[in-house]
């Protein structure tokens, strides 16, 4: 079977996606007993399906509605015995379908529909203990993080990623990832799971790191906006040039986008379109 497997405190995981190990086009998903959290790219069902076999699957959730986290969950209510759920806010979009641009089918492919009930209060594990869903917009409207007090475990989705972030989807809001960040820091946890990078024994100082860096970012594009700086000009110069993540992506993810985005957190202004 493809994929890279992972195991960490007792937590296994499935690293899936069309184009290597690269951390933006491969996403990892999570078995814990008979609970899935997130599914891999729609393009990467064979591999998905060899891993969900493996042994009995009751459940499976997801952070977001996003295609390369949900992009199986169709596939996984059609031919197995699992009770799909999703955030309230991504019930609608992951049955009624959402817009995907040419490089997110190439990469990813095309989710077909879903209908998910929204995800409960709390989620129970088989050898105990259980996740509490924790609302953490930013990313997108739908996303959440699960929460494991007992064992201080924090599945992140896309909330991290990276402590450094050098683009931004031009759907993102910076305001509220950084209210995610302080509202996750709060919670008593080590091990961050996240969907991208993989496991992080030094979760919450991960988490710390890029709660720093943005806020930082932000102050400092405030700062050269306020020097009647052009938006160009400030990501140059904080960020480097845009890259093949801007021309790929025809403008979705970008430098610009967050510099534009820090712009709307620091100084209240509007977003251009990407």
């Amino acid at each position: 079977m493809g994929g890279e497997r992972i195991e960490f405190e007792g937590v296994e995981g499935l690293r899936v996606g069309r184009f290597g190990s690269h951390l933006n086009t491969t996403c990892i998903l999570y078995r814990l007993g008979s609970l899935v959290v997130d599914t891999g790219p729609p393009n990467q069902w064979p591999t998905v399906r060899g891993f969900l076999r493996e042994r009995a699957v009751d459940r499976v959730i997801v952070t977001h509605h996003h295609e390369d986290h949900s992009g199986n969950l169709g596939a996984i209510d059609a031919e197995l015995n699992a009770e799909v759920c999703a955030p309230a806010a991504g019930v609608e979009p992951l049955a009624e379908g959402f817009r995907l641009r040419g490089y997110q089918r190439i990469v990813w492919g095309t989710p077909g529909p879903v209908r998910s009930r929204p995800l409960p209060d709390t989620i129970p594990l088989a050898d105990g203990g259980a996740l509490r869903p924790l609302p953490a917009p930013g990313h997108s409207a739908d996303m959440t993080c699960f929460f494991e007090p007992s064992r201080g475990w924090l599945f992140s989705g896309d909330l991290y990623i990276a402590s450094r972030t050098r683009y931004l989807r031009a759907d993102e809001s910076i305001g509220d990832t950084i209210e995610s960040l302080r509202q996750m820091l709060e919670l008593d946890f080590g091990t961050l799971f996240c969907s991208h990078r993989g496991p992080i024994s030094s979760g919450k100082e991960a988490l710390r790191r890029k709660l720093a860096f943005l806020e930082e970012l932000c102050g400092r594009v405030a700062e050269l906006h306020a020097r009647n700086r052009s938006e160009k000009e400030i990501a140059r110069e904080l960020l480097g040039r845009e890259d093949w993540m801007r021309w790929v992506s025809f403008g979705h993810f970008s430098k610009r986008n967050l510099v534009l985005g820090c712009l709307d957190e620091a100084v209240g202004t509007s977003r251009g379109g990407s």
